[in-house]
């Protein structure tokens, strides 16, 4: 949750001052990448959290799951811990983002067949995962709204509002996590 919401304070740093990558290598804008990268860290312990908490079973499904979706939010942490001294790993980028995608997907189905969240909490996982769909899908379209022009090497990346949205369904996922109970099997649920 602390993530989502160092997130929303770089953005609207790096939206205000006009720090949108590539930027010009200020030390203003290289602190607001710092805060992104932490935030990417934060998502990164979130979804450990996720795998942890067995949120989606015990089973092989899962576990391959969680894993996608660790090692694509571990590619991101890289490439923008990478970027703050200067090297730009553009296939982490893709690898990261495409595998976020498809580690968010199977989670989703993992933790909604599980049964172990119970109520919106079961949901949250979907949440994320079909608004970072239709995200990605409006990047790549460059749907007016939800997807502005960048400078190279990014074709087009979210607008502004888009991104603070992204965030809210991070903050529930986040939510979600720190709020589920554990399932007693020994004694009934009431």
């Amino acid at each position: 949750m602390v993530a989502s919401a160092v997130w929303i304070v770089a953005l609207v740093v790096e939206y205000r001052f006009g720090l949108r990558p590539p930027g010009d290598g200020s030390a203003l804008y290289r602190a607001d990448q710092a805060a992104f990268a932490l935030a990417e860290l934060g998502y990164l312990l979130l979804i450990v959290g996720l795998a942890r908490s067995h949120a989606g079973g015990d089973g092989t499904f899962a576990r391959i799951s969680l894993g996608i979706w660790t090692v694509a939010i571990a590619a991101l942490v890289i490439a923008q811990f990478l970027g703050l001294i200067g090297v730009v790993v553009i296939p982490l980028l893709p690898i990261g983002g495409l595998g976020q995608l498809i580690g968010s997907i199977l989670t989703a189905i993992a933790v909604w067949r599980a049964r172990r969240w119970r109520g919106w909490r079961r949901w949250a996982p979907a949440i994320w995962a079909i608004y970072t769909f239709v995200l990605f899908v409006a990047i790549a379209t460059g749907m007016p709204g939800l997807a502005t022009p960048a400078l190279a090497p990014y074709p087009t990346s979210p607008s502004e509002l888009a991104e603070a949205g992204w965030q809210v369904t991070w903050f529930l996922m986040g939510l979600a996590l720190f709020t589920q109970a554990p399932i007693d099997r020994k004694r009934p649920q009431i």
